[in-house]
C-alpha cells in the first residue's frame, strides 16, 4: 500500500510503500473489539462503594417491642427497607483488570490501522519539528493537508513542545505518543496525522521479523537508491591534492663524531669507573659448619676439669 509524504507547506515530498503486514491485513472485527473492551475495562478506577447495613452508623437498638404493635416486627432501623438504611447488593471497590495475549493485541492494533488506511484515514508528514508554536500555525497546516474542520489525533515519536502550544487550544485535536498505540482513540478520531519517526516508533513495536514498516521511493514511483554497506563496496584510495611524497630517507647521524661535551658528567664517570676495575670473580669463602655438642660429653668435660 502507498502513501504520500507531506511537508509543513502541504507540498508532497515523497511517497512510500508501507508494510502489508501493518497496514494492508483484513481487520479481524472480533479481535479488535475485544482489544476495546479490555482497553476500557483496565482503564476504570473500581472506587465505587456502598453502605451495608452494618457499615451506617446506628440502628443498634430494637425500634419497637416484638408485639403488641399492629407493625411489622424490625429489629433495626437501618435494615435495607428503611429510609437511610444499608444497601443490600450495592457495587464495592473490586478490579476490572482483563488479560489479553500479546499477538492479539498486536493484531487488535494492526487491524485498527490496516482499516484508516484503507478508508485513506491516515495522513503522513515529514516531520513537526520546524512548526510555529502558534495555534494558526497548526489550523494553517490542517487546512492544507485538508483536515480542517475533522478530529484529528497526532501521533508524536516524542515531546515537541512546540506542537503542544500549536494544538493546545484546538478542541478537535488530540496529541499522543506513537509507542502507546490506543485503540480507542484510533477508533475515535476520523483521521490520523503520522510523523516519519511516529512510523519507525510503530515499526519497531509491530514489524514481523525486523522488516521495515515502509520504503522510501520517489515521487513518480521509481524505487529510491540502495546504499550498499562497507563490505560489499571495495576500498578506493584517492590522492589528495597539493600533497608531495618524499621517499628520501634524512642523513644517518654518526655518534662517535659527536662532541664529549654532549655527554653528561655522570655518564663519564660511570664509563671511567668500568675501564679502570674490570670484572672479577668474586671469592666465595666456605661457611664452617656449627660443631654440636652432646650433653653427655659436655658433663664428661666439665668433670675432666
Amino acid at each position: 500500500m502507498q502513501a504520500q509524504v507531506y511537508n509543513l507547506a502541504g507540498e508532497v515530498v515523497d511517497t512510500l510503500e508501507l508494510s502489508d503486514y501493518i497496514f494492508g491485513i483484513e481487520p479481524n472485527i472480533a479481535v479488535l473489539h475485544q482489544a476495546v473492551v479490555r482497553q476500557q475495562a483496565n482503564a476504570r478506577l473500581g472506587t465505587h462503594n456502598t453502605l451495608t447495613r452494618g457499615d451506617v452508623r446506628g440502628g443498634g437498638r430494637k425500634p419497637y417491642r416484638q408485639k403488641g404493635t399492629g407493625n411489622a416486627r424490625q429489629g433495626s432501623r437501618r435494615s435495607p427497607q428503611w429510609r437511610g438504611g444499608g444497601v443490600v447488593f450495592g457495587p464495592h471497590p473490586r478490579s476490572y483488570e482483563q488479560a489479553m495475549p500479546r499477538k492479539m493485541r498486536r493484531l487488535a492494533m494492526r487491524s485498527a490501522l490496516s482499516a484508516k488506511a484503507r478508508d485513506g484515514q491516515i495522513t503522513i508528514v515529514n516531520n513537526l519539528d520546524e512548526l510555529e508554536p502558534r495555534t494558526r500555525a497548526m489550523m494553517g497546516l490542517l487546512d492544507g493537508l485538508n483536515l480542517g474542520g475533522k478530529r484529528i489525533l497526532v501521533m508524536l515519536p516524542s515531546r515537541l513542545d512546540n506542537v503542544y502550544r500549536a494544538a493546545g487550544n484546538l478542541a478537535d485535536c488530540k496529541l499522543t505518543f506513537a509507542q502507546y498505540l490506543s485503540l480507542v482513540d484510533m477508533l475515535k478520531y476520523e483521521r490520523i496525522l503520522l510523523t516519519l519517526g511516529s512510523l519507525d516508533t510503530i515499526g519497531e513495536i509491530l514489524a514481523d521479523d525486523g522488516n521495515p514498516v515502509y520504503t522510501s521511493t520517489n515521487v513518480d514511483g521509481a524505487a529510491s537508491a540502495i546504499v550498499e554497506t562497507e563490505a560489499t563496496q571495495p576500498t578506493v584510495f584517492t590522492a589528495m591534492p597539493n600533497v608531495v611524497v618524499t621517499t628520501d630517507a634524512p642523513p644517518a647521524v654518526d655518534i662517535s663524531e659527536t662532541e664529549d661535551s654532549e655527554t653528561p658528567a655522570y655518564m663519564k664517570a660511570d664509563e671511567a669507573a668500568e675501564n679502570a676495575a674490570p670484572e672479577t670473580e668474586a671469592e666465595v669463602k666456605p661457611k664452617r659448619s656449627k660443631r654440636t655438642i652432646n650433653p653427655a660429653d659436655a658433663g664428661d668435660a666439665e668433670s675432666e676439669a
